[in-house]
Order: structure tokens, then sequence, then C-alpha cells
């Protein structure tokens, strides 16, 4: 099983911009056996702490911003679950435990702080690996989107 993710900057609206760098492509194979020959898969895999890089450039309106995502899946399992998470960061709030992408957008991490936020580390977890799920080159795109309000 080969995963592979595409990351996707959310649009630019008058002179705020997000951009987002970086992939994960995970190979599974038979090292990822639990215990050998007869065992299942590990189930749980985990990118580096910076797998992908941030930047924020907040727009000249509102309070606060706001980074949601969701994921639009090109090839995938339903068993399959991949989780977001960012690291630390300074004057960011939100988004240090990992949430499920789906389809819709939810919030991910926001800020009061009007400065533009450089290299903001993100994380990915896929979870629900198995043996029973067929063998393909599973792929999902995940869009972040800047909403300054």
């Amino acid at each position: 099983m080969v995963l592979i993710l595409s990351l996707c900057a959310g649009f630019p609206a008058l002179s705020q911009s997000i951009a987002v760098a970086g992939q994960w492509a995970l190979t599974i194979n038979s090292t990822n056996l639990q215990a050998g020959a007869g065992s299942d898969l590990i189930d749980t895999y985990e990118s580096a702490t910076d797998q992908v890089l941030a930047d924020v450039k907040p727009g000249p309106f509102g309070k606060t911003w706001v980074v949601q995502v969701h994921k639009t899946d090109h090839l995938w399992n339903s068993n399959l679950y991949l989780d977001i998470r960012r690291q630390t960061y300074p004057k960011i709030q939100g988004g240090l435990s990992y949430i499920e992408l789906t389809d819709s957008d939810q919030d991910f991490f926001w800020s009061e702080n009007r400065k533009r936020s450089l290299d903001i580390p993100i994380q990915f977890r896929l979870r629900g690996v198995s043996i029973s799920i067929p063998v393909n080159t599973y792929s999902t795109t995940i869009y972040y989107t800047l909403i300054d309000s």
C-alpha cells in the first residue's frame, strides 16, 4: 500500500494568503508487519512533526484569522483515517491535538496576531491500516483555507 498526500493552499483574497509546502508519501509493505509473516500490519503511522510547513499572511481586515482544512479523496479506503495537527508556534491557537480530516471544512488553527506567520510545522497521522485493506495506491488532497474574520 502506498499513501500519497497532495497539499493545496487556499486561494488568496485581497492581500491575504496561505502557502503550504511539503508532502507525505508513505509506503507500507511486508516490513510493516507487526510480528512477521501471518501477522497484521502496524495500524498507525505518523509523519515527521514538520512534514509540511505553512506560511500565513493575514489580510488587513478583521480581528482574527482562521485556517480551515478539509480533504478530497482521489482513491481512498473508508477504513483509513487521516489526522492532522500542528506543532507549537508563538501566538497561534488550536490545532495542537489531532483532528480527523473529512470532506467538510473545519477550523484547524487561528490567531489574533495580524503579522505574517512563517513555517508553521504540520504533522499527519494515518490510522486503520490492515492487511484486510486491498493493496493499492491511496491518495487524497488536503485543502487549507485562510479566513480573515
